[in-house]
C-alpha cells in the first residue's frame, strides 16, 4: 500500500529544504587579522573613531570579521615591526600587515607581500594590459583614466607615496603574480605592494606663551638661521626652558628636516637602482654643520652664558620642561595630547637657498604574500585595506572626532567633504596650509634596501659630531670651515661604514679578505666542534675501562635492555630539541634564510659579516662585563647563604622555606616587581629619600630628592638588570651547597669544635675543602650560563637599553635575539651562535672532565 505523507509534513521539508539552502550559500565567516583594529582596553578618541569604521565594515561585510593581531610590548625597543616579523616567523601572520616606508623594501623582497596591481586597477575602474613592463609615469597616466581614480586613489595615494608602493619585484622571471594573471613574464618589473592609509606630514611646532613672553612673533621661523636665533633668545637652563628639543635616541630622524631642507639625502638610488648611503654628500656637511651649532656653539643671551640651545635630557621629562619649539608629525592625534591654544605650528625653516624640505610619511598597509592561494582570505583582506581609509571611512571618522568635541583638530578639507562647515572656522590656523606645504616638499622618509636600519647609523655619524672635541673646539672659536672639515672627515667614515654594514658594499678585495677570514674561522669552529666531541667521549670511555669489572665491552643490548628501552624517549627528545636544531643550524648559517621558504646559499659570507660587526662584538663585551659581575657578586650568595643557613642554631626550616619563595615566582613576574623598584618613584628612590629627608634635618643641608630611572643609566643598568637574578637565584642554588655540606661527617665539625675552631675556622678549613669540587663545577658552568644567558631576564627589563647608541644591556644572546626575530635575519644569528659556542666550548670540556674523574657516593644520617 502507497504511503501518501500528510500536508503539513510536506511543508516542514520544503522549509527545512529552503533553510538549509540559505545556510549552505552563506558564506563561512572569514577572521581576519588585521593592523589598525583597536584593542578592546583602549579608549581614547581615535580607537573610538577607528572601532567605529570596524562597525561599518562588519555591516557591509558581515562574513568577515577583522581581530587586532596582539604581541609583546618590549621596553627599550620599538615592537611595531618586530611584532610582525615575530608572527611571521611563528606561522600566525597578519592577514593585514603594516608597512612602514624604511621596512618596505625588506617586506618586498623576503616576499611578504602580495602584489595589489588587479585590485588598484579595479578600484580605479580601468583593465590593463602589462602595466608590470610601464614605468611609474607611464602607469599612472594610465591608471588617471579611470573613473574612479579620482575619488578612490588620487586623495588618498600622494605622488610620493607611489615611489615606495610600487617597486621591482623579487621573483623575476618565476613571478606568481603574472602566472595568474596571464601577463608575458620579464626577468625585471615592477608591482605595486602596498596601500597608504593615511599620510603624515613632519611640521615644527612652537609654544606660544613662550614666544610671547620673548617677544617673538607668533609663528613659526621662516630660516633655519633665524630659528636658531630664536632659539638663542628662549634659552635658559636655570628655568629648564629650551629653544629645541631633538630626541638623542632618533638623531637621525629627529634632524632629518635640517638634511632635506639643505638639499641632502641619507640614501640614494643609482642608475642601475644600486642603494647607497650619501649622508656624507657636501649638502649633508652644511647641514650637520647647522645642527652642531644647535648642540655646541656658545652664545651669551639676558639669561646668562650657554653652550647649545637643545634640551638634551631624558625625552620622557621633555613633557615637564618649557621647551620652545620641536618637530612633530602634523595630524589630529598630535591636538588630542596637545593644547591648541598653547601650541602653534607651521612648515619646517628653510635653508640658506631658500630650500624647504619636509620628511613626508605615510601609514601603509599590505596583504601576507601566504594567504595568496586562499581566495576568500586574500578577497576579505583587500576588502579591509580598501575601506579602511576610504570616502565613507573619512566621513565615519570626521563624524565621530566631531561628535566628540575634537572636530577643531580635523582638518578642514574633511570637515567640509562631512558637512561640518561651521567647524572649519575653528581649526587651528595655518592647517591645511602647513598641510599643503609639506605635501609639495615632502620628501619621502628613507625606503631603501635594509633602510630600517638607516636611522641607526645616520645617528650615529651625528652623535659622534656632538661628542667631538674637535668640533666643538672650532665651533667655540668662530671657526666655520675646521668644524666642517672635522664633520666631512666624521660623515665619509660613518657613510663608507654604513654602505658596508647596511648595504654590504665592498670592495673586491676587502670581499675576499674576509670571505678568507670567515673561511678560516668556520673551519677552525668545526674543528673544535670534533675535537671536543672526540675528546668528551675519550674521557668517558677512559672511565669505564677504569673499570673492568662493570665494562665488559659492547653494547649488551640483551643484558641491558630494559635500560636502553627507559633511556630511548629522553634520547630521541633531547635529539629532537637539541641536535637537530643544531644540524639545522648548521645549514642555516649558510644561507640567506627566508621564513617562507626562498633561502639561498651565501656560503661564508654570513660569517664575514658577523666577524666584522661591530655590534656583535660589543654585546660580548656586555656579556663578558656581565660575566664578571655575576661572579663577584652573584656566584658566591649562595654559598655564604647555605654556610649561614648551616651554623644558625634555630629556625633552619623557615629560612630555607623564605629564601627558596622567590624560586617558585615566574621569572617575568620576578623582573617586572623589581623594574617597578627601579622606576622614579620605586622602592629604590624612596628608600633613598628617607635618608635625604634624615639629612635635610641638618641646618644648611638642602638635597634634592633622588629621581633616577635606574634602567636608563649606562653605568648601572647591567647591575640592576643582574640583581633580581641574583635575588631569586639564591635559594635554589643555596640547596644544593647545603646538601653537599651534609656530606660532610659531623664528627669532623665536632673534633674542631672541641680544638676551639671558631665559625670562620670550620668554613674555611672544613666546610670549604669539602665542597670544593661542587664549587668548582659550578663555577665552570656559572661561566657558561653567564655568558649565554641573561637575555630573557634583560628583554623583560630593558629590551637591551639604554642605548647610546649601542645597548648598554644587550648581551650576546638578547643581540642574537633581535637579529633572529626583530630582522629576521637568521643566517647571521646563527653564525653569531656558532662563534659564541666556539668560544664556550672550552669551559664545557673543563666541566665535563671535572665530572668524570668525580666519584659520587651516598650517605647516611643527617646533621
Amino acid at each position: 500500500m502507497k504511503h501518501t505523507p500528510a500536508p503539513g509534513a510536506v511543508l516542514m521539508l520544503l522549509a527545512v529544504a529552503h533553510t538549509a539552502g540559505v545556510a549552505s550559500e552563506r558564506p563561512a565567516t572569514v577572521i581576519l587579522r588585521a593592523w589598525g583594529v583597536p584593542e578592546i582596553a583602549r579608549v581614547d578618541v581615535e580607537s573610538f573613531a577607528t572601532r567605529q569604521i570596524i562597525e561599518a565594515f562588519e555591516q557591509r561585510f558581515p562574513h568577515i570579521k577583522p581581530v587586532a593581531p596582539t604581541g609583546i610590548e618590549i621596553p627599550g625597543r620599538d615592537t611595531k615591526d618586530m611584532q610582525t616579523l615575530m608572527q611571521i616567523a611563528g606561522d600566525i601572520p597578519q592577514h593585514v600587515m603594516y608597512v612602514n616606508f624604511r621596512q618596505s623594501d625588506t617586506y618586498i623582497r623576503s616576499k611578504f607581500l602580495c602584489a595589489l596591481d588587479r585590485d588598484i586597477e579595479q578600484l580605479a575602474g580601468v583593465s590593463m594590459k602589462n602595466g608590470h613592463l610601464m614605468d611609474l609615469d607611464a602607469y599612472l597616466a594610465e591608471l588617471r583614466k579611470g573613473p574612479n581614480y579620482a575619488r578612490e586613489i588620487a586623495d588618498r595615494v600622494p605622488y610620493q607615496c607611489w615611489k615606495v608602493m610600487r617597486r621591482e619585484c623579487p621573483y623575476g622571471l618565476e613571478c606568481p603574480h603574472l602566472r595568474k594573471w596571464g601577463e608575458a613574464p620579464a626577468a625585471r618589473h615592477q608591482h605595486t605592494w602596498c596601500f597608504p592609509v593615511g599620510p603624515d606630514f613632519i611640521a615644527l611646532f612652537y609654544r606660544k606663551d613662550l614666544l610671547l613672553e620673548a617677544g617673538l612673533p607668533d609663528r613659526v621661523p621662516e630660516t633655519i638661521e633665524e630659528m636658531l636665533q630664536w632659539c638663542r633668545k628662549l634659552t635658559n637652563p636655570r628655568d629648564n626652558r629650551y629653544g629645541l628639543e631633538i630626541n638623542l635616541g632618533e638623531l637621525g630622524w629627529s634632524t632629518l628636516s635640517f638634511l632635506y631642507s639643505l638639499g641632502g639625502r641619507v640614501v640614494d638610488q643609482d642608475a642601475e637602482g644600486n642603494w647607497h648611503c650619501v649622508f656624507d654628500s657636501e649638502e649633508a656637511v652644511e647641514a650637520y654643520y647647522q645642527v652642531a651649532r644647535f648642540f655646541l656653539e656658545p652664545f651669551e643671551n639676558q639669561y646668562g652664558r650657554w653652550t647649545g640651545v637643545v634640551y638634551v635630557g631624558d625625552p620622557r621629562l621633555a613633557r615637564e620642561m618649557k621647551i620652545a619649539m620641536f618637530f612633530q608629525y602634523l595630524d589630529q592625534r598630535f591636538f588630542a595630547n596637545y593644547d591648541p591654544v598653547q601650541y602653534g605650528f607651521g612648515p619646517v625653516p628653510k635653508g640658506p637657498t631658500g630650500l624647504r624640505g619636509a620628511e613626508f610619511n605615510a601609514r601603509m598597509v599590505g596583504i601576507y604574500a601566504g594567504i595568496d592561494d586562499q581566495p576568500e582570505l586574500r578577497r576579505a583582506a583587500w576588502e579591509y585595506v580598501r575601506f579602511y581609509d576610504g570616502p565613507e571611512a573619512r566621513l565615519i571618522r570626521t563624524r565621530a572626532l566631531v561628535e566628540n568635541g575634537m572636530g577643531m583638530y580635523v582638518r578642514p578639507k574633511l570637515l567640509e567633504e562631512a558637512g561640518y562647515h561651521d567647524y572649519v572656522r575653528l581649526v587651528p590656523r595655518g592647517w591645511e596650509e602647513a598641510a599643503t606645504i609639506a605635501l609639495q616638499t615632502g620628501i619621502p622618509e628613507p625606503y631603501g634596501r635594509n633602510c630600517q636600519q638607516v636611522y641607526t647609523y645616520v645617528s650615529k655619524a651625528i652623535d659622534q659630531i656632538r661628542v667631538d672635541d674637535v668640533v666643538r673646539r672650532a665651533l667655540a672659536g668662530g671657526d666655520a670651515a675646521g668644524a666642517k672639515n672635522r664633520i666631512r672627515e666624521i660623515l665619509r667614515a660613518r657613510v663608507k661604514r654604513s654602505n658596508e654594514r647596511m648595504l654590504n658594499i665592498l670592495s673586491p678585495e676587502e670581499r675576499a679578505f674576509r670571505n678568507r677570514v670567515a673561511l678560516i674561522v668556520a673551519a677552525v669552529i668545526f674543528i673544535i666542534f670534533g675535537f671536543v666531541f672526540h675528546r668528551v667521549f675519550k674521557v668517558f670511555a677512559r672511565s669505564q675501562l677504569a673499570d673492568p669489572v662493570r665494562y665488559r665491552g659492547g653494547w649488551q643490548f640483551t643484558r641491558y635492555k630494559w635500560a636502553y628501552i627507559i633511556l630511548l624517549p629522553a634520547l630521541i627528545s633531547i635529539a629532537l630539541w637539541e641536535y637537530w636544531p643544531i644540524v639545522r643550524g648548521t645549514v642555516i648559517a649558510f644561507q640567506d634564510y627566508n621564513v617562507r621558504g626562498f633561502s639561498r646559499w651565501v656560503g661564508v659570507e654570513n660569517f664575514a659579516n658577523v666577524l666584522f660587526d661591530d655590534e656583535f662584538w660589543h654585546s660580548m663585551w656586555v656579556s663578558l662585563c656581565y660575566m664578571v659581575l655575576f661572579v663577584l657578586f652573584g656566584f658566591g650568595a649562595p654559598i655564604v647563604l647555605a654556610f649561614l643557613l648551616t651554623e644558625i642554631p634555630r629556625g633552619k626550616v623557615l629560612l630555607r622555606v623564605v629564601y627558596f619563595l622567590p624560586a617558585v615566582l615566574a621569572g617575568p613576574v620576578v623582573m617586572f616587581l623589581w623594574k617597578s623598584f627601579y622606576s622614579p618613584y620605586g622602592m629604590i628612590n624612596e628608600v633613598l629619600n628617607f635618608f635625604v629627608a634624615l639629612l635635610n634635618l641638618i641646618p644648611g643641608v638642602n638635597i634634592a630628592e633622588v629621581r633616577t630611572a635606574w634602567l636608563e643609566s649606562p653605568r648601572f643598568v647591567l647591575f640592576f638588570c643582574l640583581l633580581p637574578t641574583i635575588w631569586a637565584g639564591m635559594g635554589p642554588g643555596c640547596l644544593l651547597y647545603l646538601a653537599a655540606l651534609k656530606t660532610i661527617p659531623d664528627e669532623i665539625y665536632e673534633a674542631a669544635d672541641i680544638d676551639g675552631a671558631g665559625i670562620w675556622q670550620k668554613i674555611r678549613h672544613i666546610s670549604l675543602p669539602g665542597i670544593k669540587a661542587l664549587i668548582m663545577i659550578n663555577f665552570v658552568g656559572a661561566i657558561i650560563g653567564a655568558m649565554k644567558g641573561g637575555a630573557g631576564f634583560i628583554l623583560a627589563m630593558t629590551g637591551g637599553g639604554p642605548y647610546t647608541p649601542y645597548g648598554q644591556s644587550e648581551v650576546v644572546g638578547l643581540h642574537i635575539f633581535w637579529q633572529a626575530f626583530a630582522y629576521l635575519r637568521f643566517g647571521p644569528a646563527t653564525a653569531m651562535a656558532w662563534v659564541l659556542g666556539a668560544m664556550l666550548i672550552g669551559f664545557t670540556v673543563v666541566q665535563l672532565q671535572r665530572i668524570s674523574r668525580m666519584e659520587f657516593r651516598t650517605v647516611t644520617g643527617t646533621k
